[in-house]
């Protein structure tokens, strides 16, 4: 993801801030998120093990960019829902996903 779609995913507006957080993270100092960013991180986290799962990590890449026709995307991609700003779209992605490895 381009760091401008990792902001609109975790609801950052600063690219800044984000990039702060992962530097503080990769040096292994404290730090801490708003509820928000961890529940998008969560989400993120979440689609990333059910592509794996249910495709493997090459495919997954393609998918995510790729139109969709399940009602759920309407023909777009499922990062374009994603990236639209909007949390349910991004939780909605997740709980399809998780549908789909228990179906």
């Amino acid at each position: 993801m381009t760091v401008a779609e990792q902001c609109l995913l975790l609801g950052v507006d600063d690219k800044t801030v984000l990039q702060d957080w992962m530097e503080r993270a990769e040096a292994g100092d404290d730090l801490s998120l708003p509820n928000d960013v961890l529940e998008g991180i969560g989400c993120v986290l979440s689609i990333y093990a059910s592509l794996v799962i249910l495709l493997n990590h090459d495919r997954s890449k393609g998918w995510v960019r790729a139109p969709n026709r399940a009602p759920l995307f309407q023909g777009r991609s499922a990062m374009s829902l994603m990236a639209n700003g909007n949390r349910k779209d991004l939780e909605d992605v997740a709980r399809y996903l998780l549908s789909e490895r228990y179906r």
